[in-house]
């Protein structure tokens, strides 16, 4: 995957031809894109978009890359032999292949959490309960029997040996990653105690929380809620708002936002913390935001109007980046 995105680096026009390629294999109406590139530093779910790429377009790779071959002639790129020489080592290729799979088929779970927990959508009081279940389906992907991968090795005439390696490899995957989220989830993350407690916000989980106001220790301001408060919301308004409710559907806007006289101590800590951010990917995007903005070229803009120009290029969806951004530069300048 790295050796895939790395040969595209500083190299527009095997972009270009990789384009013109994808757009006459894709379906109809599809449009040809480039691989993600997989940055853990920066993009949590990249690997997993680039792998399930892959997987969709695996088939495509070795017939590129001959043309790149045959294109390039002797000065093909390190990189782009190196992917030659794999994909053209037939259990090399079979190898991988499978690989991708087993991963592009194991990481939706992941995936659709990381877009979860990446979104602008309140999900603070959920989080822990989707942490919860995630050891669960671990522990069922890494001890799945080789008749239950079947489906991974159709087509693909590996010896014993190699596919025992793979599904090692994948168990060993498994258990690394439940190792560290089991350490998250006791005390490697000092903040899972707050998400934790915070369920205690929404009616919905109330049948398997306290009522004592002294059970909740993380939340800060929790200790000055009366404890009349606590019994009124889990014996009366909770249960009587969860019944009302269509399918379980709830908005605690709504909910919280009717109980500020009768609950006033509870109902202004919930409306605090129920939508508290729960990550730091637009604190992320901001700072990429800021190096776009101020360029070698425009040292000299004061800090007024490059808050403004960042706060405008992050808030909008700019369907021209390019044309918008000079723009919006040329009237602060």
């Amino acid at each position: 995957m790295l050796s895939f995105s790395q040969m595209f680096y500083q190299a527009g026009s095997r972009k270009r031809r990789y384009l013109q390629f994808m757009a006459k294999k894709v379906p109809p109406g599809k449009k040809a894109t480039l691989a993600p590139n997989p940055c853990g530093a920066t993009r949590w779910n990249s690997w997993f978009s680039a792998v399930q790429y892959h997987f969709e377009h695996f088939q495509l790779y070795t017939e590129f890359i001959e043309m790149e071959i045959n294109v390039c002639g002797k000065s093909a790129p390190q990189l782009v032999e190196r992917l030659n020489e794999m994909l053209h080592h037939t259990d090399v290729a079979q190898k991988l292949q499978v690989q991708i799979n087993i991963m592009a088929d194991k990481c939706k779970v992941i995936l659709r959490l990381l877009d979860i927990f990446q979104s602008r959508c309140p999900a603070t009081t959920k989080l822990y309960n989707y942490l919860e279940d995630l050891p669960m389906n671990f522990d069922a992907s890494k001890t799945l029997q080789y008749e239950a991968c079947a489906q991974y090795f159709v087509d693909h005439d590996l010896p014993l040996g190699t596919k025992k390696e793979i599904l090692n490899a994948v168990e060993q995957a498994y258990n690394n990653a439940e190792d560290k989220l089991a350490k998250y989830m006791s005390h490697g993350q000092p903040g899972i105690n707050v998400f934790k407690e915070v369920r205690v916000f929404d009616p919905r989980h109330l049948a398997f929380m306290s009522s004592t106001v002294s059970s909740y220790t993380a939340i800060p301001g929790f200790s000055a809620v009366p404890q009349k408060e606590m019994d009124t919301c889990f014996t009366q308004l909770g249960p009587t708002a969860l019944r009302a409710s269509t399918y379980g559907m709830m908005d605690l806007d709504v909910f919280w936002g009717g109980l500020q006289e009768r609950l006033p101590v509870l109902s202004a800590l919930a409306r605090r913390y129920k939508n508290v951010i729960i990550n730091s990917a637009d604190a992320e995007r901001s700072n990429s935001i800021y190096k776009l903005v101020l360029s070698s070229r425009r040292r000299s803009i004061t800090n007024s109007h490059l808050k403004a120009l960042v706060f405008l290029y992050h808030n909008q969806r700019l369907t021209s980046g390019d044309v918008l951004m000079r723009t919006l530069r040329s009237s602060y300048t």
